[in-house]
């Protein structure tokens, strides 16, 4: 018989509370590296949006005419650029080299400039007709004619875009976060400055500026300098990273290897491979995008206050958006490093850790919202109309806040994984066969105002929750750890 107090009891209950004690010590680590590496990601996101809400000011400066010429040049554009947006480089990237498979990380990355230039083609013939494409939709000719120009000015930008948005992706996949950051603060900049200076004219007493003319070619230009910076990031990481130094096919590494034969390593399995990741996430974001351009139509028909209204309020759930996205973003990051590497139960405690953070952060950004609504709503509009019908509708309102982050949150998890088609899927079946049918029956049948669009829209996404929640807890994380590690062409097993 053994006494309570034998030394073999202790120590298991001295080992279980060690054990304990060191797995909520693992979770609160993970969660402050977590923070860590969502920070960079945040600053990065927020000069976009600096950026973009920089042009709007400085169009807003020169007239209505090319404020709205810009707005139907950028609809037109982001519905046809999402397809080179999709996330497929960042996945391959993470699972290659969480299995030290560096330079098929390389291999990717070429494959991606390959896939996505071919589809660049597309955006450039579609990008010119801009101007042809609104006066068939009832848009009058002097306006489109200004989107038009808009557009085609635009269409320089695409080879850069690529460029910046693919390696970025590359880096960032790796935890490298600096160099985007960097060249994200220095657009900002070189955006506003020139754009004061060119489209404005100040602060230069003697010249007027070259007004709404002006405005897409600052883009250009800045867009171009910011790809340029990050193509000399890149280069220096290859030069210093040991891991990408050498190839076992040419002795002068993958740098070189990488200006000189854009097509080495290139195999019609790695494009089936990668097709198969991105063109389902890239289908993914269109339909997000097309969604939301159909409820804003369904928006201008309860009233002009209604579809303002409705257009400033949609901007507070992007920037509620900034802080979820990066936290997903990083615990994205994280995932796909530990899937690569073949450790599973690591990769699903860092999905648990980044639902947590989400989900703490949503409940606090949520309360602000719903108990400052009007003080929200000053942010674009200082008339009292609009702002108490924001205060009509603040609970769905907040409600949508809710749910659309959260999706987006937990959305990181799958993706990472590699579980595009999943997502695709899911997102089309909550928007076409959920949210967008409850938005239309609820205006029609309930009632005409935003209280029942924006209850349409929060519906929609919580069944999105509801089934990227099933899509997780369903997963067998072994598995896809397995199916990662196969991706990215490990054979010795896990």
């Amino acid at each position: 018989m053994v006494r309570e107090d034998t030394p073999l009891l202790l120590d298991s209950g001295d080992a279980k509370e060690d054990a304990q004690e060191g797995n909520i010590r693992s979770i609160f680590e993970d969660a402050i590296d977590t923070l860590h590496l969502a920070a960079p990601i945040f600053i990065s996101r927020v000069s976009f949006t600096g950026m973009k809400t920089t042009d709007t000011a400085l169009l807003g400066h020169v007239s209505g005419k090319a404020l709205s010429a810009a707005a139907l040049s950028d609809l037109w554009t982001m519905c046809t650029g999402v397809f080179i947006q999709g996330g497929a480089v960042s996945i391959l990237v993470g699972q290659s080299v969480g299995a030290n498979n560096h330079n098929l990380a390389l291999v990717y990355l070429r494959i991606s400039y390959f896939v996505l230039g071919l589809i660049s083609i597309v955006l450039v013939v579609s990008w010119c007709y801009t101007e042809q494409i609104w006066i068939m939709l009832g848009q009058s000719r002097d306006v489109a004619e200004a989107a038009g120009y808009y557009s085609y000015v635009f269409v320089f930008s695409i080879p850069a875009q690529l460029a910046f948005s693919q390696m970025s992706q590359f880096l960032s996949a790796q935890r490298i976060m600096r160099p985007e950051v960097t060249t994200s603060m220095i657009a900002l900049g070189f955006n506003l400055l020139l754009g004061s200076i060119f489209v404005l004219g100040f602060p230069i007493p003697s010249f007027e500026g070259l007004g709404f003319k002006a405005c897409p070619v600052v883009t250009v230009v800045v867009v171009w300098i910011q790809s340029i910076v990050l193509w000399a990031f890149f280069r220096e990481f290859l030069k210093k990273e040991p891991s990408f130094s050498t190839n076992k096919r040419d002795e002068a590494g993958p740098k070189q290897n990488f200006v000189s034969s854009m097509i080495d390593g290139i195999t019609l399995d790695r494009i089936r491979t990668f097709s198969a990741l991105y063109f389902p996430a890239a289908l993914s974001l269109a339909s997000d995008f097309w969604r939301m351009g159909l409820i804003g139509a369904v928006a201008a028909t309860l009233g002009e206050r209604e579809v303002g209204l409705f257009n400033a309020s949609y901007r507070i759930l992007w920037i509620t958006l900034i802080f979820v996205g990066a936290l997903s973003a990083a615990s994205g990051i994280k995932i796909g490093l530990k899937l690569g590497r073949g450790d599973s139960s690591a990769a699903r405690k860092a999905a648990f850790v980044g639902i947590s953070l989400v989900l703490v952060c949503l409940i606090v950004l949520a309360m602000l919202v719903y108990c400052n609504t009007r003080l929200f709503g000053r942010i674009f509009t200082n008339d009292e109309s609009y702002l108490d019908l924001f205060q009509e509708c603040r609970l769905p309102f907040t409600l949508t806040l809710f749910f659309m982050n959260l999706a987006v949150g937990i959305e990181a998890i799958p993706l990472s994984m590699g579980r595009t088609g999943s997502v695709f899927f899911s997102g089309v079946l909550a928007s076409w066969l959920g949210q967008v049918p409850g938005v239309l029956l609820l205006t029609k049948y309930w009632r005409n105002d935003l209280f029942a669009l924006y209850s349409g829209i929060a519906g929609g996404y919580c069944v999105l929750v509801f089934l990227y929640g099933g899509l997780i807890l369903t997963s067998d994380w072994k598995k896809y750890s397995e199916i990662a590690r196969k991706r990215v062409e490990v054979s010795d097993g896990i």
